[in-house]
């Protein structure tokens, strides 16, 4: 009995632009499928349009990887100083290093009559009554005619592959189950452009074998590339690997994901402040879910859950309020110093210095419950690093609760004296609360009339972090500094 082959799977993006979110969630399903089955995850870049290939888009598509978690076993080395460089046996892993390889199985096509130099026009591939002819009238050229045909185009014509008639090309879809063409439907394909350059259902074909892909899942819209691969995998004498279509993803009203959709490039995500496992998360529902609905997932039990036949066989829609939700999850289950090692790349210069490190976790860790992308941190924590502006005001909320309050002046005094009493080593909610319970007393109004005032003064608007939070973090010096330029004003 022979062994079964290891399950090897392959992300193939094309770097012209940045990783796509539906890149993103399509590498991970081939990442998870790999894992789960103790196979390989291989990474080709398939760069053959030199003209829109780009080093800095195929930068971004490994960083975004690398970012997302989604280790690749095989394809180019991520370390800037290596870039370009092959990690496993059956590189080179870019696309348009692989011509020679390409040439040889051409050669052999061309060889055994399977593939034909076409010279016909795009009026010859027209029927009269102007739709597209499938079959090539040039396809039973001989092999002379066709190097006549060549030479009298000075070399550059496109390769077609002659499509055998008659046969049913079938293939039992890992997402959507048996799926049937006919190889009639089909027709001679151009596959190789006139100046020699490969096309993407040729290219793949020849890679994916020498790479020894078991398994390819992708988005569905290479549905009509599948029946010409596996018809390219009979004329080589190759056994196709199996393929798997995922439904593509869509916007909430149901249009094609575009960036009127929101950002549609995976950097743009995490420069929001969106947490990596979030995303994942997040992209592996879209399309997907398990038989018992569970909804939050460990890396770990992503793999053990995943199954592309649990992939639906409708577009999933990409919900962005379902990926502020996740992402809010994920920052409140960090602890208080992963959540502020976090912030780091998104804070403002200087904050960190400001009052040092303690002060500035401190201050932070007050909005692990609050922010729901890591990039708000600066619009809801400024107060905590710089003195409020005038500029910073609310003006509804000074009016309100200052400028317009008659208690206004009576609770500043009161707390500065109060506050200034209180030593530095007690300055804590035991010995900060009992001036506020006196002075609702005294005026006969509840917590909320005292502190309000006193928050504005101190944050320059009505929503702040708990009131003694507040005041506890910011410190004694800050506190009653604050609220003596306010008093001094209303005075």
């Amino acid at each position: 009995m022979s062994e079964a082959k290891p399950v090897r799977l392959r992300f193939a993006p094309s770097p012209t632009g940045y990783l796509h979110t539906g890149g993103a969630r399509t590498a991970l399903f081939n990442w998870l499928w790999a894992r789960q089955c103790g196979g390989r995850f291989i990474l080709r870049i398939e760069d053959t349009d030199e003209q829109r290939s780009t080093e800095e888009s195929t930068r971004a598509i490994l960083d975004g990887l690398q970012w997302l978690g989604l280790d690749w076993d095989e394809g180019p080395d991520p370390a800037p100083e290596r870039f370009g460089e092959s990690l496993g046996p059956h590189g080179p892993y870019f696309q348009s290093r692989r011509s020679d390889r390409h040439r040889r199985l051409l050669e052999r096509l061309l060889a055994e009559g399977k593939a034909f130099y076409c010279p016909a026009s795009a009026e010859e591939m027209m029927t009269a009554d102007g739709s597209k002819r499938l079959l090539s009238p040039w396809r039973d050229l001989s092999s002379a005619e066709q190097r006549t045909r060549l030479d009298e185009a000075d070399g550059r014509l496109p390769i077609r592959f002659r499509c055998p008639l008659g046969e049913e090309v079938a293939w039992d879809d890992a997402v959507r189950g048996p799926v049937r063409f006919q190889s009639d439907e089909i027709g001679d394909f151009i596959f190789v452009k006139s100046d020699g350059q490969p096309l993407y259902n040729f290219a793949a074909v020849c890679d994916d074998a020498e790479m020894q892909i078991t398994h390819v899942l992708r988005g569905e819209d290479h549905i009509s590339n599948t029946p010409k691969q596996i018809l390219l995998y009979r004329a080589l004498g190759l056994t196709p690997p199996i393929f798997g279509h995922a439904p593509l993803i869509v916007g909430m009203d149901r249009a094609r994901l575009s960036k009127r959709h929101g950002a549609t490039q995976v950097g743009a995500y995490r420069e929001l402040g969106v947490l990596p496992e979030a995303l994942v998360n997040f992209l592996l529902l879209i399309g997907w879910a398990p038989k018992d609905n569970k909804e939050l997932f460990s890396r770990d039990e992503m793999i053990e859950y995943f199954n592309p036949a649990d992939i639906g066989k409708s577009a999933g829609a990409f919900n962005i309020e379902k990926l502020h939700h996740f992402n809010g999850l994920y920052i409140r289950a960090l602890t208080p110093a992963q959540f502020v090692e976090r912030l780091r790349p998104y804070l403002p210069a200087g904050w960190i210095e400001h009052r040092g490190e303690e002060y500035a976790q401190a201050a932070l860790a007050l909005y692990q419950d609050k922010v729901v992308l890591l990039s708000e941190i600066e619009q809801h924590a400024w107060y905590f690093f710089r003195e409020p502006a005038e500029a910073d005001l609310s003006e509804q909320s000074v009016a309100k609760f200052l400028t317009g309050n008659e208690h206004a002046p009576r609770i500043l005094s009161t707390l500065i004296a109060a506050y200034t009493s209180i030593a530095d080593e007690q300055w804590d909610e035991q010995h900060l609360a009992p001036p506020v319970e006196a002075l609702c007393e005294e005026l006969g109004v509840g917590k909320g009339k005292v502190m309000q005032p006193v928050r504005v003064a101190l944050t320059g608007d009505k929503i702040s972090p708990g009131f003694f939070d507040l005041v506890g973090v910011l410190g004694k010096r800050t506190v009653l500094d604050r609220l003596g330029r306010w008093s001094s004003r209303l005075a």
